[in-house]
């Protein structure tokens, strides 16, 4: 049985095998997750087929099996390519973070997860769904607390890591909480509630700056 690939780990079977060889295959596999990224936005991981995915790749059944055995197999390596995607987003905020306005520090914050998902249908539905199908989403939240973490030591390096955990995790309900506004249509001014929660983050960043500050330590 063929081991999983994906495109951070897809290698060449042979290490005789060419550079073009190698591209297509990465250029194939980035088809399929494509491919297996909208089929399960739109119809759920239950009812998403193998046969459906390499369909909408343009790819045969036989080529699918060949990356990717089963169809656990290719939603883990989606989600993968996802963290990978979160990660670096998270990267580039943590190096902007020090010189970012903390309004706008805030307002990205707030609206990351609202963005990617949107840009990324499929990963609600991978992690919030079907979690009992894919064993590391359980991870998943605690990797993302830890990327916050990141970035709130970045503006607030002088707070306890206790303290910087805890602050993340309150972070991280705020953003969470931006997607569910975004997607509840019962709420007449989403945007609205949208600024009101990026001024609930402001203050909440400048407090911590603050109290990170009062904690420098001074030079007798």
């Amino acid at each position: 049985m063929p081991s999983q690939k994906s495109t951070t780990t897809l290698r060449a079977e042979s290490g005789q095998a060419k550079a073009p060889q190698r591209a297509r295959g990465h250029a194939r596999v980035a088809a399929l997750l494509e491919a297996a990224g909208t089929e399960f936005a739109d119809k759920g991981y239950d009812a998403a087929t193998m046969t459906a995915i390499a369909s909408r790749a343009g790819a045969s059944i036989g080529s699918l099996y060949q990356f990717f055995p089963t169809k656990d197999r290719i939603a883990g390596a989606l989600l993968e390519s996802y963290l990978d995607i979160l990660a670096e987003t998270f990267h580039k905020l943590r190096e902007a973070a020090p010189s970012l306005d903390v309004s706008l520090l805030a307002s990205r914050l707030t609206r990351t997860f609202v963005k990617f998902r949107a840009s990324h249908p499929a990963f609600a539905v991978l992690v919030e769904t079907y979690s009992y199908a894919l064993p590391r989403t359980m991870n998943i939240r605690e990797s993302l607390r830890r990327e916050i973490e990141s970035v709130l030591a970045e503006v607030a390096p002088h707070l306890a890591p206790a303290e910087i955990a805890v602050r993340a995790a309150v972070i991280q309900q705020i953003m969470k909480a931006a997607v569910a506004v975004n997607g509840d249509t019962s709420i007449a001014s989403r945007k609205a509630v949208m600024d009101e929660l990026d001024g609930l983050m402001r203050h909440y960043l400048q407090d911590a700056i603050q109290r990170a500050n009062l904690e420098t330590p001074t030079s007798s």
